[in-house]
């Protein structure tokens, strides 16, 4: 949650009174104001308690700042007029229901660094003690100082806050700007302040802004925003980073402008932050949708090669099944050949070279074996030359050219020949001539041989 509102009573506000400011602050829009006693208390609690009924009913916040001159690191008489100051402040701010009552610790003077800070721990915790045993509820709020020799650095700050429980930092950045000569400039910056506040794990800021002028890190008058270096929206942005709940003071010269100005700078920050983040968003679901597609196709393709892997191992194997079971066919066939060989009786006819052939045979028995070693150790077919041919021819009455297979005898010339159509000037023959037998030649075709010849 972060709420802004104005240092005081809103400049442009008519009544001119806190009650006034008040009602004027809501009608801005602004959700908070700090009531300033910089110049002095006047104010009866009867008037505080007012001012609460009025900040409860517009439900504005209130804070409250303490008179300007207030040096706990001071002499006696010093640190008891701040006690009465800080002190009268409370009872005010507790009376109105207010959340903070700040306050600038003090100065240094003639004292060290270190025994400043130790009077200041001291005075500053007696406060405390105070404000818990009347049973104030405001809490004690130590302002940043924006000059390098005055008490209030963030670091001083920071370990009195460390050191008195139920003390919180006012963090006022034009302060930690001017003292760091400009060194504000960009979200890093801001978010290092936030870093070294972490240790104290507040719950809720309180934040001082405003434009500032500064020379030699020192803070000389305040401005308008626009009119400084110190720009709000890295403020904004780490604001929103840290989900950090604050309320917003504008210190401004022109209060409630920049209370205002700020507020409608935090929205148009808010605004581009969320479209970053919707647009951020959107372009991740695009591309964990890319992811989930490519991770789909990816898949299926691993799928289809994976298919068509088992596809081609499928059919090789089928292949090799194959291959196997023709080779096991042949095995078997040779082996049902070898066997059938075995059971027939030996050739019986003899060799050209006149020895007995000793192969197994199947079939009518012929001149010749259908494989013997011949006289000169070639290997010996069943030669066509052996086998008598089946004749057919003229028998009786009836005429029939002579024939073998599909061979006729021709005759030509005076010449025979055996051929499977007619040549020309040849006649058929239909019984074989007188002293003639038909034979087969090396090639397997009929011819005529004379019986002589044969013999």
């Amino acid at each position: 949650m972060i709420q802004f509102g104005p240092a005081g009573i809103p400049l442009s506000c008519k009544g001119r009174t806190v009650r006034d400011g008040i009602i004027y602050t809501r009608n801005l829009e602004l959700d908070a104001m700090e009531v300033q006693f910089v110049r002095g208390i006047r104010m009866t609690e009867e008037e505080a308690q007012k001012v609460g009924d009025t900040a409860r009913e517009a439900s504005v916040e209130l804070h409250c700042k303490a008179p300007y001159y207030i040096n706990l690191a001071g002499d006696e008489k010093n640190v008891e007029m701040s006690f009465n100051k800080i002190l009268a402040t409370g009872k005010l701010a507790h009376e109105m229901g207010a959340q903070t009552v700040v306050f600038h610790p003090g100065f240094y003077g003639e004292l060290s660094r270190e025994e400043t800070m130790e009077r200041v721990v001291k005075g500053v915790r007696q406060l405390r003690n105070v404000f818990v045993a009347e049973g104030w509820t405001p809490r004690l709020g130590i302002e940043i100082m924006g000059k390098r020799n005055v008490f209030g650095s963030l670091e001083e700050v920071l370990e009195v806050c460390s050191r008195v429980k139920g003390v919180i930092p006012v963090i006022d950045f034009a302060h930690i700007h001017a003292r760091g000569n400009g060194s504000l400039q960009n979200p890093e910056d801001f978010q290092a302040v936030f870093d070294r506040l972490a240790p104290l794990k507040l719950e809720h800021h309180l934040i001082h802004f405003t434009g500032i002028h500064y020379e030699n890190g020192n803070a000389r008058y305040r401005l308008p925003i626009k009119k400084g270096d110190l720009k709000f929206e890295p403020l904004c942005e780490v604001l929103m980073d840290n989900n950090l709940s604050a309320t917003v003071i504008s210190t401004s010269p022109i209060l409630e402008h920049d209370a205002m100005y700020m507020n409608i700078v935090f929205d148009r920050v808010k605004e581009r932050r969320d479209a970053r983040i919707a647009r951020e968003l959107r372009e991740a679901e695009e591309q964990e949708e890319r992811r989930r597609r490519d991770e789909a196709r990816k898949a299926e393709q691993e799928a289809e090669r994976a298919r068509k892997e088992a596809e081609a191992a499928a059919a090789r194997a089928a292949k090799e099944a194959e291959k196997a079971r023709l080779a096991e066919e042949k095995r078997r066939k040779e082996e049902e050949e070898r066997a059938r060989r075995d059971a027939l009786p030996f050739c019986e006819a003899l060799t050209k070279a006149g020895t007995q052939c000793q192969k197994k045979v199947d079939g009518p028995k012929t001149k010749y074996c259908v494989q013997h070693k011949g006289w000169r150790g070639e290997t010996i077919w069943d030669l066509p030359e052996n086998k008598v041919p089946k004749v057919t021819q003229t028998k009786g009455d009836k005429r029939v050219q002579v024939q073998v297979d599909d061979w006729k005898l021709w005759k030509k010339d005076d010449k025979y020949v055996f051929a499977k159509e007619k040549k020309d000037g040849a006649s058929a023959v239909f019984k074989v001539p007188e002293g003639k037998q038909v034979r087969y030649d090396k090639q397997g075709r009929p011819i005529l041989k004379t019986i002589e010849e044969e013999a």
